[in-house]
């Protein structure tokens, strides 16, 4: 009699030990699929370093991110970011400025749930107010700059997103 009873015992852990084991199993897997994407408005002071100004930029970062791994091994992302119709003001000149550009970013996680938020340092072409003609005053001419609109990305448990927030300000 014993002897079945520690049989049925030890089933019943085998049979817990699997059920804890395959849940994390199905949920690793699942943002292996199809990336996630949205587009994201978004309103960023930026700091345009050739004309000494401040620009405030609005528009919408178009995001498309790739998950791939799992709790066991880790994760790897991809993001492409892409600003859409985004204009800005200078604070200084109140000229009008555009912002365009495509970036791609990579972030690895450690294995476990990835939930920790993490910031891609997206950059993008700053366009000054033009047109730009050298030799008339009193306008200087300005070349286009390099400015920053980070996206940072929670993701949930499973790998999924969780949360995002384009720009510093938002």
């Amino acid at each position: 009699m014993r002897i079945r009873r520690g049989v049925g015992i030890g089933a019943v852990g085998l049979i817990a030990g699997v059920v804890l084991v395959f849940p994390l199993a199905g949920v690793s897997g699942a943002p292996n699929g199809h990336p996630w994407k949205s587009s994201v408005p978004f309103t960023e002071t930026v700091f345009n370093a050739a004309a000494s100004e401040s620009v405030t930029l609005t528009g919408t970062e178009a995001l498309t991110l790739h998950v791939t791994g799992n709790v066991i091994t880790g994760w790897s992302t991809s993001l492409k970011a892409t600003l859409h119709h985004t204009v800005g003001v200078g604070a200084t000149s109140g000229g009008k400025y555009k912002a365009k550009g495509t970036d791609t970013l990579t972030a690895t996680f450690h294995p476990g749930p990835p939930t920790s938020p993490t910031t891609y340092p997206a950059t993008f072409v700053l366009h000054p107010p033009g047109p730009c003609r050298t030799n008339h005053p009193p306008n200087p001419c300005f070349n286009p700059s390099t400015v920053q609109v980070p996206a940072t990305i929670t993701l949930n448990a499973d790998g999924s997103v969780g949360s995002v927030q384009v720009g510093h300000s938002n």
